[in-house]
């Protein structure tokens, strides 16, 4: 939800450029959003949707009016608050609605890409109808689901490595595969395929087919126009 065209527009754009989500509708007022609710709901009952980008303060009414709804009608997916409203109330009633990350406007997309991308990794842990392997992993739901940021990586990588990473692609001339940058690096492949793939997933890289060679095209990296350092 974002009453302003031109930034919904962008919004929209930055999802569209993650791998593994989509925009499934946008609305410039709380009556609107009701509206496309009501029309895209399945005939089970279902959200069309998994996770809701929400504006505060909106022409006829406010975001958390909406979420409230939203919950009383059966919704658990994760909700992000973009929003340039900070006050201690609205806060504090964002997380009792269930608001698990809240960026304050401006922000750039490698700082929606990383809470998005927290969003589908505490998805995969909670998929199925079993249970959980314990406290760590309890630990990793709730740490991506509500504050996961863009300088927190997944388990095993680390920031200082990383870095060395994302200067090496970025002074390349031309992609790297995970091999090339690993013996710049002194690493092992594998390795650097992991820090890679984080910044693919983040969006600050893209992956790409690299042709020419014997057998299978190998993958390689390119650092991603416009991206962010960190």
């Amino acid at each position: 939800m974002e009453d302003e065209d031109v930034t919904a527009a962008l919004y929209a754009d930055h999802v569209s450029r993650l791998p593994g989500f989509s925009p499934a509708g946008r609305a410039a007022s709380v009556d609107e959003a009701r509206r496309l609710v009501a029309a895209a709901l399945r005939r089970d009952g279902r959200f069309p949707f998994d996770v809701v980008l929400l504006d505060m303060n909106l022409p006829d009414g406010h975001g958390l009016d909406l979420l409230g709804q939203l919950r009383a009608a059966g919704f658990e997916g994760g909700v992000l608050a973009l929003t340039a409203a900070t006050e201690l109330p609205v806060v504090r009633r964002a997380l009792a609605l269930g608001v698990v990350q809240y960026l304050v406007k401006p922000f750039g997309f490698d700082e929606l890409a990383a809470r998005l991308t927290g969003f589908r990794s505490a998805d995969a842990l909670l998929a199925g109808d079993g249970r959980l392997g314990g406290q760590d992993q309890i630990d990793d739901v709730f740490r991506v689901g509500r504050h996961r940021g863009a300088e927190e990586l997944p388990k095993g990588l680390t920031d200082g490595t990383l870095r060395t990473v994302v200067d090496a692609v970025r002074a390349a001339d031309a992609g790297l595969s995970a091999s090339e940058v690993g013996e710049r690096l002194g690493m092992s492949r594998v390795t650097a395929r992991r820090y890679l793939e984080h910044l693919v997933a983040i969006g600050r890289v893209d992956r790409r087919a690299r042709h020419g060679g014997r057998g299978r095209p190998e993958q390689e990296y390119v650092w991603r126009a416009g991206a962010a350092r960190r």
